[in-house]
């Protein structure tokens, strides 16, 4: 088994090493309306409501009102944003890991 702080450390070390070599940069916000995932989720919109459209595609954390009660979440990533989502029951929230504490 690998420790935890191994594991993170050499995910961060491939996904650096990967980057470098695909040329790929952070992803950046388009905008509410240029989103592809958010536009798709507007589309759905328009025949069935859904509280939430949750996606892990992009690597950018969102959480865009789409409608009255309807939301887009991008969960973002683990090793650049530290983002994740959670549910109480009621609401989804995205937050983010900082300094050892969840916020």
């Amino acid at each position: 088994m690998i420790p935890p702080n191994w594991g993170i450390s050499m995910a961060n070390f491939w996904s650096r090493k990967s980057r470098a070599a695909t040329g790929e940069k952070l992803e950046t916000f388009l905008g509410e309306n240029e989103e592809w995932l958010a536009i798709y989720s507007r589309e759905i919109l328009q025949k069935n409501h859904f509280d939430y459209f949750i996606y892990g595609h992009r690597h950018l954390p969102l959480d865009l009102k789409l409608a009255d009660n309807s939301h887009y979440i991008n969960l973002g990533d683990w090793l650049n944003y530290h983002s994740y989502a959670v549910f109480d029951g009621n609401s989804t929230e995205l937050k983010y890991y900082k300094t050892g504490t969840p916020v």
